[in-house]
């Protein structure tokens, strides 16, 4: 089961984690993460997880049952590997601000 940490704080713009799994090379699961998956009309995040000093590009979020897949440019994380994940703050910003405004439209109208 992966934490979603955006759920208590939408502001989060980088964190720590654990590799929990790894499917097909690319496809990681982490403990825990700030990256918002597709869903809800709202696009999935993007970002970097970084390891040392590799980075590894996040190029789509999903959920799949309680756990959170990010999906990589490239493989060469492992189960085990500790990582520190960056959001693109300016995407997920905007897409918030979008959402908030599409709501009080919404509002408006109905």
């Amino acid at each position: 089961m992966t934490k979603a940490l955006y759920l208590a704080d939408s502001y989060l713009k980088e964190c720590d984690a654990t590799v929990v799994k790894v499917t097909q090379g690319k496809y990681v699961v982490l403990d825990q993460t700030i990256f918002y998956p597709k869903g809800g009309g709202q696009p999935h995040d993007t970002g970097e997880i970084i390891r040392g000093d590799e980075v590894f590009n996040v190029v789509y979020v999903g959920k799949f049952g309680d756990e959170i897949s990010h999906e990589v440019d490239r493989e060469g994380l492992k189960e085990g590997d500790k990582v520190r994940c960056f959001l693109d703050w300016e995407r997920r910003y905007k897409f918030m601000r979008s959402h908030t405004a599409a709501h009080l439209l919404a509002s408006l109208i109905y």
